[in-house]
């Protein structure tokens, strides 16, 4: 049986000396029942502090040091764990998901996102055979109720960079093929949000004044995406309205709230397009002033494609304009693309 620690007072006289304590007893009890508006633990103990005697406190504290308790650690403010509440939220019948990575400058592969928690434990031997060999692992638990996929964790051009974890409700004769195809969708969903490994990292929120994500910015980017699988990203750079800084109002990797940089402001000031093939290889950006649908400048957008060596840069150019104007009919001012959809 669970039972709690807690200081009582003797119920013996208080001694007569001055400055002598009344003898401290530690006894187990049984657990309260639980308050429908439960206290936190740090709570708990500063009430209890305040109504103790200092050597009663004192003993308190002993037991409660951080070297006497267990560590834990919590799921991190990082992109990573946005997007796997995202997909859960999108995704009503799993039960669990966890991304297994190993974080920039380390060399151990590690949990650095989930809904269990677990942040930080190390990988065993079945998730990196899944990401050394690129074969999906697919179990049925113990008890028979759970259905795990572990497949590759790719980013957008399809490098693995870890591993992915779906677990579903499982009951005997459930069809297996369906749910693995299901958890491949719900991974090749997360690719399309991911730049590459460092991303995962990115804090989420990218700044603590970030614009909102339920803007016609991001419906218009998302909307875009959606209709054009070939894609690989598109950011919109815009100054909000009231502010100095043009920075990223929407996008399919994160990072809402980041300065534009130098490249982003040339753009935005000369009215420029700038054309770029990334450091990999495999991506070429074009990115264009962004218009309204009267045909002035409110910022900029950038659209990334998959690239192979040769391929005409000008036809890509062509396709991002004609991207950027089907954006413009919908887009009244600034303050309507930043309005709350």
């Amino acid at each position: 049986m669970d039972v709690q620690t807690c200081v009582a007072r003797s119920r013996t006289p208080e001694p007569a000396r001055r400055g002598a304590t009344a003898p401290i007893h530690i006894r187990a009890t049984k657990p309260a029942l639980r308050s429908p508006h439960p206290v936190s633990p740090a709570r708990k103990l500063a009430m209890i502090r305040l109504s103790l005697p200092a050597s009663a406190a004192f003993v308190l504290a002993l037991l409660t040091t951080p070297s006497a308790t267990a560590a834990t650690v919590e799921a991190p403010s990082i992109y990573a764990q946005h997007l796997i509440d995202k997909t859960l939220k999108a995704q009503p019948g799993v039960l669990i998901m966890a991304i297994h990575a190993t974080p920039p400058g380390k060399s151990g592969n590690v949990i650095i996102a989930s809904n269990i928690g677990r942040i930080g434990k190390p990988a065993d031997a079945d998730d990196l055979a899944v990401i050394r060999s690129g074969k999906p692992s697919l179990e049925v638990n113990k008890a028979g109720n759970h259905f795990e996929v572990e497949m590759p964790l790719q980013d957008m051009v399809k490098d693995t960079i870890g591993a992915v974890s779906v677990v579903f409700p499982y009951h005997a004769g459930a069809d297996k093929v369906a749910l693995e195809h299901r958890a491949f969708a719900i991974r090749d969903q997360l690719r399309r949000h991911i730049l590459t490994l460092k991303n995962l990292f990115d804090p989420f929120p990218f700044v603590a004044n970030a614009p909102p994500a339920d803007t016609l910015a991001q419906k218009l980017v998302d909307e875009t995406l959606a209709a054009h699988p070939h894609l690989l990203v598109i950011g919109m750079h815009v100054t909000p309205p009231g502010d100095k800084k043009n920075v990223i109002v929407a996008s399919n990797f994160g990072r809402i709230g980041k300065p534009g940089d130098s490249d982003d402001m040339s753009v935005v000031t000369s009215g420029k397009p700038k054309l770029e093939i990334n450091a990999d290889g495999k991506r070429f950006e074009v990115e264009l002033w962004l218009l309204d649908r009267a045909g002035a400048s409110v910022g900029a957008i950038s659209f990334v494609f998959p690239y192979t060596p040769g391929e005409n840069q000008q036809a890509l150019l062509k396709r991002a304009e004609a991207l950027r104007d089907g954006l413009r009919p919908r887009i009244a001012s600034v303050a309507a693309l930043l309005a709350r959809d």
